[in-house]
């Protein structure tokens, strides 16, 4: 996995579990898109797959685990940085909520 940080080298053991992590969620994806048609985007994304470590997963499971990523990634990181403080909203319930529309909408 390449670091997002010009210069910065991501530690093996950070690397290892980032890697493993992606693998499942690729795998789970894979299994949820197996019909699915692909996309412009998972076409593109079919043509540079190197961050998912050349997985077998098809386009669209491509697609959906890098979705997923980045929706759930976006709950979380605001939840953390207290941004959901004064909504008057659960954050747990929230993120339940985008993981059951990702998983109903298909990503």
């Amino acid at each position: 996995m390449r670091s997002p940080a010009p210069g910065y080298h991501t530690p093996e053991d950070i690397t290892g579990i980032a890697d493993r992590i992606t693998a499942v969620l690729l795998d789970a994806c894979a299994a949820l898109a197996a019909d699915e048609p692909t996309t412009p985007f998972g076409a593109r994304l079919e043509a540079h797959r190197e961050w998912a470590h050349d997985h077998p997963a098809p386009p669209a499971a491509l697609h959906k685990a890098l979705a997923f990523w980045s929706r759930l990634h976006g709950v979380l990181s605001l939840a953390l940085a207290g941004q959901f403080n004064g909504m008057g909203l659960d954050p747990a319930l929230f993120f339940a909520a985008e993981l059951d529309g990702l998983l109903a909408a298909g990503a």
